[in-house]
């Protein structure tokens, strides 16, 4: 990731500014289309979630000061001992996937099936399931959060798992928000931990990260103003198409492993 061309810092680029969109509110989960250019301009699945996640966290502390003490905190409770044994897991995979000499290609086969399991329950949620009733509790929270741990280390891309989760419950619209993004706050900040541990963090990385961050806030202003002059369907659509060829893309790239 040294020596990176003019093409592969734009798609960097654009991919921070759709994380800033996310985070500002607009077009749900389509911050996801965020992991495959990453990867794609990257050209390292591991090198490039691992630059990910300090902007993913800098695009959360933007958002958590926004919904300050908006959060549930009986669901964080509910989901905080699946959501570490989840991450612990997705860590396991990632060094599974650096111990093997197809480990690249075991890494983009799975973020490209993730991609694409993403926009398929995502389509089943909003189309089939919009009213599903959800009890919280251990149980149903521990699953939850075993899913998001395991799916947002190894692709950042637990959006629809966490939907399904609070959506089920009815919360409110500010308990619903504020409580997703306290969480992916809690979970992002976490996964510093093990990415570190396994060295997903470089100096040139962070640098580069760096360079990237002041994009975080454009993002955010440009989602807000999308709010008021897009349709959020039809974005949302656009986004949801991309990250699915993408996935598509992935999948077939590192097939036969």
């Amino acid at each position: 990731m040294e020596d990176l061309l003019v093409w592969q810092w734009i798609l960097l680029g654009l991919a921070v500014v759709v994380i800033g969109v996310a985070k500002s509110g607009f077009g749900g989960g389509v911050g996801i289309v965020a992991v495959p250019m990453f990867v794609i301009a990257a050209g390292d699945s591991q090198k490039a979630i691992g630059l990910m996640l300090p902007l993913l966290i800098l695009a959360d502390v933007f958002s958590v000061g926004h919904h300050w003490k908006k959060w549930d905190n009986h669901n964080m409770k509910l989901l905080s001992i699946g959501t570490l044994a989840g991450i612990a897991a997705g860590a396991l995979c990632l060094a599974w996937f650096n111990s093997i000499e197809t480990g690249e290609s075991w890494m983009r086969f799975s973020i490209g099936w993730i991609c694409v399991f993403y926009v398929i329950a995502d389509q089943i949620r909003r189309r089939w399931a919009p009213n599903w009733s959800l009890k919280a509790n251990w149980v149903s929270g521990s699953i939850a959060g075993l899913l998001v741990g395991i799916t947002s280390t190894l692709a950042h891309a637990a959006g629809p798992v966490a939907a399904i989760y609070f959506l089920g419950q009815h919360l409110k619209k500010n308990l619903f928000i504020g409580t997703t993004v306290f969480f992916f706050f809690f979970v992002n900040s976490i996964k510093l931990i093990p990415y570190g541990i396994l060295g997903l963090f470089d100096s040139t990385s962070l640098l580069q990260g760096l360079m990237l961050a002041p994009l975080v806030p454009v993002g955010t202003y440009l989602g807000a103003w999308l709010n008021k002059k897009m349709s959020e369907t039809v974005f949302r659509n656009i986004i949801l198409i991309i990250v699915f060829i993408t996935g598509i893309r992935l999948v077939a790239k590192s097939w036969p492993l």
